[in-house]
């Protein structure tokens, strides 16, 4: 089965659902980018797309608002101030390069925390997550109820490419 086929479908079906009015090539640009970022970095594009629910639902490519620190920016929110060392991080309005960024910090927070609700909450405060914060643990069954809205449109899109015939067995 392809599954970068079954990965492009379903985000693009997710986006359309979540922002009806975005034009096609962005859409697109965004399902690229999720499914692009989550081969080369390892991660489950389900994963990435919960985050970008949990951080900007409407997938408002273009958002940029004020943080703590800094600015949060884009569909994963990266903040610019906390992760400015990160080359890329200037580009952050860019889907491609801010899936690689946020891609970049899931994995390092699992690296830290584990694949546990704590190595997912760090994504919006490690410090929340490793004290057990009550936010962190709001934010972790957030990005939970996400996790399963966005494999429902990955099970959809299997549904429809095996239906058709486009996906290798």
């Amino acid at each position: 089965m392809s599954s970068m086929a079954v990965c492009l479908l379903g985000i693009s079906m997710l986006v359309h659902t979540r922002a009806p009015n975005l034009e096609t090539g962005m859409n697109h640009e965004i399902a690229s980018a999720i499914c692009y970022a989550g081969k080369n970095y390892g991660l489950n594009p389900r994963i990435l797309a919960a985050y970008t629910l949990n951080e900007n639902g409407n997938y408002n490519v273009e958002l940029l608002k004020p943080a703590a620190v800094g600015y949060d920016a884009g569909i994963f929110q990266v903040n610019t101030a906390i992760n400015r060392n990160m080359p890329m991080i200037r580009y952050a309005l860019y889907p491609a390069a801010e899936a690689s960024l946020a891609a970049q910090i899931i994995k390092r927070n699992f690296s830290e925390f584990g694949y546990t609700w704590k190595g997912v909450a760090a994504y919006w405060s490690p410090l929340e997550a490793q004290n057990d914060g009550a936010q962190a643990i709001q934010y972790f069954d957030r990005w939970h109820r996400h996790f399963l809205e966005v494999s429902q449109f990955f099970d959809k899109a299997k549904s429809i490419l095996d239906h058709t015939g486009k996906v290798k067995k």
